[in-house]
């Protein structure tokens, strides 16, 4: 069941400057991450202060890319009071998924209005004036916070059952320390942030089945890209008479964080947008040895080369059509991923 495609999306929020806070929902737009996987399952432990987590022996299965857009006309009707969508596109081999996010920001305070993917959709719209949206709380969020949202529900759609769902959302900023990524030898002060999403599924007024989701990210209180160094996302679901017994955990490294604790020149990189038939990439220090890909926001390669030397500017001819796309630049001591916005 899709489910997991979308519950995943709950946990995304992006940390700022304070030692021990979340300060905003909303991130870098075109951050892009690592899917990976364990052999045994990771323990998270407990909270509370000065905590150390430590996690590693990952195997890597794919990028998970978070984009932000303004919603259509369609999607405002659909998902009322949506002001931000997220779009998660995943790419794991040669599989590509990609889901939206519905959000509303009112002066701080996010809810989430629905998700959608091929095939599945979740509409928070089980109350008026938004009182089934899922909410997480006012931002920023200060250690030890914690928020309780007993009033979420609304629909569902998959294939060709759909229902309604009701339950609770609770969100916390639960414990700080410091955070080791083995595989990668990166070490950093973190913040944790927790959800838990719990709900019960109905047809008609029947209760058909469960679904409980559980996360823990984690943000580097320093790293000015907002973007989480690390998060786990467990989702449980199960409805008997659907034939659905799901129990499946997904894991995220941000590429920042592959990079250890190392100066990497390619963060030098820089482009200049918007562009018309040419892409200007801009590096203050030379980058040897690069691989160059442009893709499109469904991960479609539009563009790619190899063994390039950037040595101050380097232009590139490509012919894209109106709208964005992302552009990863690598080499042997990592990568890095800038948004391009074709005019």
């Amino acid at each position: 069941m899709k489910i997991k495609l979308l519950l995943p999306l709950l946990s995304i929020s992006l940390f700022g400057f304070s030692q021990n806070q979340v300060n905003s929902f909303y991130g870098t737009s075109g951050a892009i991450n690592k899917i990976v996987t364990t052999a045994a399952p990771l323990s998270h432990g407990s909270g509370g202060t000065n905590q150390t987590w430590t996690f590693g022996s990952f195997l890597n299965l794919g990028t998970s890319t978070y984009t932000y857009v303004a919603p259509t006309a369609t999607e405002t009707s659909t998902y009322p009071g949506t002001n931000n969508v997220i779009v998660t596109t995943s790419l794991e081999g040669n599989t590509t998924t990609v889901g939206r996010m519905f959000t509303k920001n009112n002066a701080g305070a996010i809810s989430i209005t629905g998700l959608n993917s091929t095939g599945f959709t979740i509409n928070c719209n089980g109350g008026n004036n938004g009182a089934g949206n899922a909410t997480l709380g006012t931002f920023p969020l200060v250690y030890p916070y914690t928020n309780t949202d007993n009033t979420v529900s609304g629909s569902f759609n998959y294939g060709t059952n759909s229902g309604t769902f009701s339950g609770s959302l609770v969100t916390s900023v639960d414990g700080y320390g410091v955070l080791n990524l083995t595989d990668y030898g990166f070490t950093a002060n973190v913040t944790r942030l927790k959800t838990v999403l719990s709900v019960t599924l109905y047809v008609s007024i029947f209760p058909v089945g469960t679904a409980t989701q559980t996360s823990y990210a984690y943000y580097d209180p320093n790293d000015a890209t907002n973007n989480f160094k690390f998060r786990s996302v467990n989702t449980v679901v199960v409805a008997s008479a659907a034939g659905i017994n799901e129990n499946v955990t997904t894991l995220e490294v941000a590429n920042s964080a592959t990079l250890g604790n190392t100066q990497n020149t390619l963060q030098s990189v820089w482009i200049q947008n918007p562009v018309q038939d040419i892409i200007q990439i801009n590096a203050t220090e030379t980058i040897e040895n690069a691989k160059i890909q442009v893709i499109d926001m469904l991960g479609k390669t539009m563009y790619q080369t190899k063994a390039q030397t950037i040595n101050g500017v380097m232009e590139i001819p490509v012919s894209l059509s109106k709208g964005m796309y992302l552009i990863t630049i690598e080499n042997e001591k990592g990568s890095v991923n800038k948004k391009i916005i074709k005019s």
